[in-house]
């Protein structure tokens, strides 16, 4: 079977108006949280329509869930009162990153959790060490034997305070997902703040539980007995939203954005002003203006929530290529995230890397050629490129991209691109 692409005519302005998609990382941990429900149903509203999620539900349902969709794919109801499972097949793990939210979630809910170590992009060293770390602490058996992870809470849920060396996303939300039914008060210090963890908490907590603190640094959570269902409307895709207001910003024209919170997208809105754009909050969403070639900006840095996030960096990278100017990127998170570089250089990008920087020398356009996304924000980089790009682009690769975007070329397409998928 011949592999499908994106083809770009580029070289347009943008303009008009798309919703933005709900938040994927906020639907996983939600959608993993369904299994503590162990009386009604919980409704998600708001989903978006991703193979992340689609990979979620088998997991849910291999465990003894039911998933149940609605029409538009955009609410999912799952019921968790008959679950069975405690162990996770190796091959759905690998196929993202937070399958790893299961271990505390199918602990809480069976007291055992055997998985593998869990899959996603290849942008560099993700550990889970502070995830196993912080679960013994907390009274949690666990053995990794060829490949496995297995864990067995043998007693109660020791609550305790956990201090994590890093605010880690994905270890915040698992130690919430175990706690959040136990007994007595767990404390999380230097947690993530990311608005993601702050939809876990609101979810859990409209399921009966206790946790309080989410966007800050400490979170505390007194456990509940037990969960039930609850109804709950998932946030808008920050990163989903940031890509369209960086592709604005390179294009050129004016986008309206619907469904933006903009109290989440701070610190690039800012940079977005520093490369020239004009940014207005309107009713129920923002507008993005850009007159001209954008203007480089002096350096982005990387850094946890609040700072500017990593998953922004590859549409930013690609805004930059057509700056006036010279733009230095930092990337702190991740040590292989520069993978987009070497693609966007195939479409004419002045781009070096050196380690962890990589400098990029705007230039007035770029030439459209053959490139391939190798992981989901260097995908929606690719685009971004062949929207700048004289002529037609293709990019490959396009399975990374689904894994994010709910359908990335209808979104641009109702902002005025030239981009249709080809298969």
């Amino acid at each position: 079977m011949t592999e499908g692409y994106l083809s770009i005519n580029g070289r347009r302005k943008l303009s008009g108006e798309t919703r933005v998609q709900g938040c994927k990382n906020a639907a996983l941990p939600c959608l993993a949280a369904c299994l503590l429900c162990e009386k009604g149903e919980a409704c998600i509203e708001n989903c978006p329509r991703l193979t992340d999620v689609e990979n979620t539900a088998q997991i849910l349902e291999t465990l003894g869930a039911v998933c149940c969709f609605d029409e538009s794919g955009h609410a999912v109801t799952v019921k968790a009162e008959n679950v069975f499972g405690t162990a996770i097949d190796n091959e759905m793990m690998n196929r993202m990153r937070s399958s790893v939210l299961f271990m505390g979630a199918l602990l809480s809910r069976t007291g055992e959790a055997d998985l593998g170590y869990p899959g996603g992009c290849e942008i560099g060293s993700r550990p889970i060490d502070m995830h196993i770390r912080a679960f013994r602490s907390l009274g949690v058996d666990i053995e990794e034997e060829g490949g496995i992870i297995r864990c067995r809470l043998r007693s109660k849920i020791k609550p305790c305070q956990i201090s994590l060396l890093c605010p880690s996303v994905g270890a915040t939300e698992n130690i919430m997902l175990l706690t959040a039914r136990s007994e007595g008060e767990t404390v999380i210090r230097n947690a993530a703040r990311e608005p993601e963890i702050v939809d876990l908490q609101n979810f859990l907590n409209a399921m009966g539980a206790d946790i309080r603190g989410a966007g800050s640094d400490i979170i505390v959570i007194n456990g509940a007995p037990s969960l039930r269902g609850a109804e709950f409307r998932i946030m808008p895709d920050r990163i989903a939203a940031l890509t369209y207001m960086a592709a604005a910003a390179a294009c050129g024209g004016k986008i309206f954005l619907r469904g933006v919170n903009s109290e989440h997208l701070a610190i690039c809105m800012s940079v977005l002003r520093d490369m020239g754009a004009s940014l207005r909050r309107a009713d129920g969403g923002l507008t993005v203006s850009m007159s001209g070639r954008p203007r480089a900006v002096n350096m982005i840095k990387t850094l946890y929530y609040p700072g500017f996030p990593t998953d922004a960096q590859p549409a930013f990278m690609a805004a930059a290529t057509v700056a006036d100017g010279t733009t230095v990127f930092v990337e702190s998170i991740f040590e292989n995230r520069f993978r987009h570089a070497p693609e966007l250089k195939k479409l004419g990008a002045d781009i070096d890397v050196n380690m962890c920087q990589a400098t990029v020398r705007g230039k007035e356009s770029l030439s459209g050629a053959e490139v391939r996304a190798s992981d989901l924000r260097g995908g929606a980089a690719m685009v971004i490129g062949g929207l700048i790009a004289d002529g037609t682009t293709r990019v490959y690769g396009v399975p990374h991209i689904e894994r994010g975007y709910e359908n990335i070329s209808r979104d641009f397409s109702d902002l005025g691109a030239d981009i249709r998928m080809i298969y």
